[in-house]
């Protein structure tokens, strides 16, 4: 093998798994909390049971109606077309996920070429945490 084709292949292959959520990743996610570009808590990832989860229906975190809400569609953090928002696929600022002091990424659906955005869809689904 060519070292060019090596090359091609370390360089390119992050990108082919860009913002993929797999399930040995779930413990990353966990508690991680959610923090728009202002500094506003937007909630937790994990299990729907949990009171600050973005997937407990009963958490002001994961309503349409709640200002600091992801899933309310006329919030700036939850609007197609706010840079804020986690459903602006071209958000510039979009929600920050935070555990332990470190950054893991942001919560984005996308563009799909940023390795560090990872949709709260595919999250839930593969963590299971409906």
């Amino acid at each position: 093998m060519s070292i060019l084709r090596l090359f091609v292949i370390f360089v390119f292959m992050p990108m082919s798994f860009a913002g993929e959520v797999n399930s040995w990743d779930c413990y990353k996610f966990d508690g991680a909390s959610i923090i728009g570009n202002d500094n506003e808590f937007l909630g937790t990832l994990g299990p729907s049971w949990q009171s600050d989860s973005i997937f407990n229906s009963s958490s002001s975190f994961s309503s349409s109606w709640s200002s600091n809400s992801i899933f309310n569609s006329n919030s700036i953090y939850g609007s197609e077309y706010s840079s804020y928002s986690v459903f602006n696929e071209n958000a510039s600022n979009p929600p920050i996920i935070i555990k332990d002091s470190e950054i893991i990424g942001y919560l984005s659906i996308g563009p799909s070429w940023y390795y560090d955005r990872y949709s709260p869809y595919d999250i839930k689904y593969t963590c299971d945490w409906d």
